[in-house]
């Protein structure tokens, strides 16, 4: 899968203007050099996604026990304890983790030199310019990014701008290394005295138009401490922009050592447009210490971010868009006092976290009119406390994905036997941290990445089939792992994200304080539900959700790219080679905005009543396993929020009556062909004289040219048929090629009722049927083909 999100962000037009203005943007956490050797399972060269699969599970469990040991012993594992500790290791029967047990000290040094190919400085710094020049973004925003000594001459040769010359940089980073150094050795003051020390220094080099923030004494030096430490970068595009006036830059987080920087851009039409950019601390136990971030910038951003010109705000958030609240309420701080001293503060809140920073960046539960208690700095424990009760800061931007439900990855990675953090060995991190959030003047129109949209429910499944190597659709981890970063070919452990929007020149000469969403005339958006007109030859219209907006090269004008709930489509997203949208083949269609329709918005009421509806008709059809219905009505179902564990049951019953339906099908076919082989038996023992004879010559050759040419090929194109009955997110597609449509029919024996057992595991009937079938095919008669088909029963 290609590992570059794709957005546009598209402002509404006001009338015609000569020359729309295109803008695109490229978010990228570049992974700080001082971090880069920190052990991340790589993939090797060709190597399969199975072979990935196996060392993935062996490095988990090889962790798993480090930390077992560590804990009950109460003392850290260390990489250099590993060869004694692994004496007593009894692997699980995995082909790596029995390498690993007999050959350690050989398979770690392999894995660190693969590894330090890949996190070569020079050769990730030429794959960074080469995909910038690929992309042509206008605008760059980089976090982890120390790299400035080699990266930017090369930005710079490409036509790319940060604003002042490199020895302004080295000057800037020397010092906030010395300062950080001076710190750690315990002289010139207090935390807060070098926190200011470390603003002033900013604030110093941005006034002469520096847009490159090192962070201070960040994690990457202290892994590389002859580098710099690793910060936050906006470039842009000099043939196109030009910064207006200096930017504005900021030190945030509890101890005031982070930086935020804004640009203030001007395209060569006289288009004003900020950019801005931040990166916010990792871990999932620092959700609470990243909203307090997002409070504290919105204080010293002065508030109300859409009152300004247009905004893109592209961030790494180190949250997940779906971590999931309410969030634990045992939190730990580190804060300065009055005194100018750092402590860590201990305490509970008086409530869970309910949202999330991914939420409440686009909207946040205050009005954005001063009526909210202001953020307390140094951090105000009482009011950290409280934070799931406090009216919080309305930042009020758009998320560029147009969705908080199923939404592309940004980081697939895992630290492996050369990390010398044992302890997180083998976690496989699936997450989407990296955004792009707009101002209200935008129109999303775009978002893709390559890989499929995933949701919290579906992130948790691919990480329970990780732990299972028993469970089903293992070939999906297959492909996920292969694609784990950074690699040969992604220099980051992180995706970048491109965006590209538009802004009319007509806007230039409206005041941007008096803009008015509600002026725009009505439109569609990214992940609009839409009903398609329904063709002469079609009974109905079709359902889908929009998934692209714009010009395309394929015709003239702007068009619909359209993710059909059912696969009625002509494509995968992508026309003549070139991708707009990322969906399953068949599923994807282009459509004048005339021949679509909205659907109109529905009062709360409306729509209870409506999932009242659907969920009965989801119950009743499972109940008699009526599977037609299951499938047109599941759409609605996932849309409306019912029960997950509902429509997991709704699947299992597609997939189980899919099975038994094959099955079926397949018993027919070989009981034609052996009433065939009777028949010719009859015939040639007829012709021969002799009764009894059964193998003659023309048995023989149509018994070859059954099993070696028609028979298998009959069987796979069965079996291809039930891989997937009920596909997520498509339950109304035709996905089986064995459907039997059937309202009233019988319940097969065995299938579990969704009121009473579960049904088999999905995909265990399939794949122990076709184990069955192709077994049987091996010995070469008929009869053994029958008689390993499974009993209906199974």
């Amino acid at each position: 899968p290609k590992r570059c999100s794709t957005v546009n962000l598209v402002v509404p037009l006001r009338g015609e203007g000569p020359g729309n203005m295109q803008i695109r943007v490229m978010q990228w956490n570049v992974l700080a050099h001082g971090l880069a050797n920190d052990g991340f399972l790589v993939s090797q060269p060709n190597e399969e996604g199975a072979s990935i699969l196996d060392r993935a599970r062996s490095v988990q469990v090889l962790g798993q026990t480090m930390k077992q040991r560590a804990k009950k012993s109460g003392e850290k594992i260390r990489l250099k304890d590993l060869p004694e500790e692994m004496k007593t290791w009894d692997p699980p029967p995995f082909d790596f983790a029995q390498r690993l047990k007999s050959n350690f000290q050989e398979i770690l040094q392999e894995e660190q030199r693969y590894l330090q190919e890949i996190t070569d400085l020079p050769k990730r710094c030429a794959m960074i310019t080469a995909r910038v020049q690929a992309e042509q973004p206008d605008i760059i925003t980089f976090q982890e990014y120390d790299m400035f000594e080699t990266l930017n001459p090369l930005l710079e040769a490409a036509g790319y701008s940060a604003g002042s010359d490199q020895g302004s940089y080295q000057e800037l980073a020397q010092r906030v290394k010395d300062l950080g150094i001076q710190l750690k050795k315990g002289g010139g003051g207090s935390p807060k005295d070098f926190a200011q020390k470390y603003r002033e220094l900013l604030e110093e080099y941005a006034a002469k138009g520096l847009c490159v923030c090192p962070n201070f004494n960040s994690t990457a030096r202290r892994f590389n401490p002859d580098g710099f430490d690793d910060g936050v970068a906006i470039y842009w595009k000099t043939s196109t922009l030009k910064s207006r006036e200096p930017p504005d830059v900021w030190t945030y987080d509890m101890t005031g050592d982070a930086p935020a920087i804004r640009v203030k851009l001007q395209h060569n039409s006289g288009s004003p447009l900020d950019v801005m950019t931040l990166h916010l601390p990792s871990s999932p136990g620092k959700e609470l210490r990243r909203q307090l971030n997002l409070w504290q910038l919105h204080e010293l951003l002065g508030g109300a971010l859409a009152d300004g010109p247009p905004l893109i705000l592209a961030v790494d958030l180190n949250s997940d868009a779906h971590l999931q609240p309410p969030l634990g309420q045992d939190a730990k701080v580190q804060v300065i006092a009055e005194d100018g001293s750092s402590e860590k503060v201990e305490f509970q809140l008086d409530q869970p976290l309910r949202h999330t920073c991914f939420q409440l960046l686009q909207s946040g539960t205050g009005t954005g009119t001063g009526s909210r208690r202001p953020y307390s700095h140094p951090a105000d424990v009482k009011a950290a406390k409280s934070m799931a009760n406090c009216d919080f800061p309305h930042w009020g931007l758009k998320n560029a994905w147009g969705t908080e439900d199923r939404i592309p990855l940004s980081v697939v990675k895992m630290r492996g036997p050369a990390s010398e953090q044992v302890q997180k060995w083998g976690e496989l991190t699936l997450e989407t941290t990296d955004h792009v959030f707009c101002s209200p003047h935008f129109k999303v129109a775009q978002c893709g990445t390559g890989y499929r949209h995933y949701n919290h429910q579906d992130k948790q499944d691919l990480m329970r089939r990780f732990k299972d190597p028993q469970a089903p659709n293992q070939e999906e981890l297959c492909e996920l792992l292969k694609g784990l970063i950074p690699s040969s070919t992604i220099p980051s452990d992180h995706m970048c994200v491109l965006a590209t929007f538009q802004l009319s020149p007509r806007d230039e000469a409206v005041e941007v304080q008096g803009y008015a969403p509600e002026e725009m005339e009505e439109d569609f958006l990214l992940g609009d539900r839409v009903l398609i007109k329904a063709a002469k030859e079609e009974p109905k219209a079709w359902e889908g959700t929009v998934r692209f907006i714009g010009i395309t090269d394929f015709a003239t004008g702007e068009w619909l790219g359209v993710e059909l709930d059912i696969k009625a489509g002509k494509n995968d997203g992508s026309v003549h080679g070139k991708r707009y949208f990322q969906c399953e083949d068949k599923y994807g269609l282009f459509l004048h905005p005339s021949a679509v329709q909205k659907f109109k918005a529905s009062s709360p009421r409306d729509i209870a009543l409506e999932k009242a509806k659907v969920q009965e008709a989801l119950a009743l059809a499972m109940e008699d396993h009526d599977i037609e219905t299951i499938r047109r009505v599941l759409p609605a179902a996932e849309s409306l929020g019912i029960d997950p564990k509902e429509i997991h049951f709704a699947r299992q019953i597609v997939d189980s009556v899919a099975s038994y339906d094959l099955q079926g099908e397949v018993k027919g076919l070989c009981s034609s062909l052996l009433k065939l082989r009777r028949t010719l038996e009859n015939i040639e023992a007829s012709s021969s004289g002799r009764p009894g004879a059964t193998q003659g010559t023309s048995y023989q050759e149509l018994e070859r040219r059954l099993l070696s040419e028609s028979l298998p090929k009959v069987l796979e194109h069965f079996m291809q048929g039930a891989q997937s009955p009920c596909k997520a997110g498509k339950a109304g597609a035709a996905g089986s090629q064995t459907d039997v449509p059937q309202a009233n029919r019988q319940k097969p024996a065995g299938i579990a009722s969704a009121s009473t057992a579960p049904a088999p595991s999905e995909g265990s009937v399939k794949q122990k049927f076709r184990k069955n079938l192709m077994a049987g095919l091996k010995d070469g008669s008929l009869e053994t083909v029958v008689k390993s088909i499974p009993d209906t029963g199974q």
